[in-house]
């Protein structure tokens, strides 16, 4: 006859054995659950690879007080190439645009990419990030009349595209400022993480763990 210990020892075996495959579940999930995320900048698009299709989310709002206009374009085009990417739809559904200078470089953000050019779906408002890899500054492009502070969201969707294909690295960020003090302000660039599987020798000691608890619950059974 087993003792009331024996009894509970056996009972928590097969509460374990049990929770196993949700043990190894929250193991799988918890690299990409516990990544810290990074701080969002007072303008965001965030390129995120979504099934078979690369998606551009914009949001914020810019502080235009330090920038220099710098022209307008009519019919502008939605494109992303390594100097180039926006949120919003497509060419020529409401292209007109704002641009302005005297803003910091990076010149170029991605390597040799696959040229896309007008996004199958978009949404919103056209706006983002026109840089140079040759000699011309950086430009910030924004709605047509933008007036400072006023919130900007808009969305790009790049159907058949991965980010290799776009020359853009999964966790890359870029950042573009401009201002001083109180009129401070920034774009910020954040290609999404793509989250890391268990390394396989995580993965084998889940599985050994609860192999062991089910044959140790066999033998308290026995």
């Amino acid at each position: 006859m087993h003792s009331a210990s024996v009894y509970n020892q056996k009972r928590t075996i097969n509460i374990i054995a049990r929770l196993g495959p949700s043990l190894l579940a929250a193991a799988l999930l918890a690299p990409a659950l516990l990544a810290p995320r990074p701080a969002s900048a007072i303008v965001t698009l965030r390129v995120q690879q979504v099934g078979n299709d690369v998606v551009i989310t914009g949001s914020g709002t810019a502080n235009t007080t330090a920038l220099t206009p710098a022209g307008t374009g009519n019919d502008y085009t939605n494109i992303l190439t390594d100097a180039q990417i926006y949120a919003g739809p497509a060419a020529f559904a409401d292209g007109s645009v704002s641009l302005w200078s005297n803003i910091s470089e990076p010149l170029a953000f991605g390597s040799d990419p696959t040229l896309a050019e007008n996004p199958s779906t978009g949404s919103g408002a056209l706006f983002g990030i026109l840089a140079n890899n040759g000699s011309d500054a950086s430009r910030l492009v924004l709605p047509f009349n933008y007036i400072s502070g006023t919130s900007l969201s808009g969305t790009s969707t790049f159907t058949g595209f991965t980010l290799a294909q776009l020359g853009l690295t999964p966790g890359q960020i870029e950042t573009w400022r401009w201002g001083a003090g109180g009129n401070a302000d920034s774009l910020r660039l954040e290609v999404d993480p793509v989250p890391a599987p268990l390394p396989i020798a995580g993965a084998a000691a889940v599985f050994l763990r609860i192999k062991r608890l089910r044959r140790r619950s066999r033998q308290l059974h026995a």
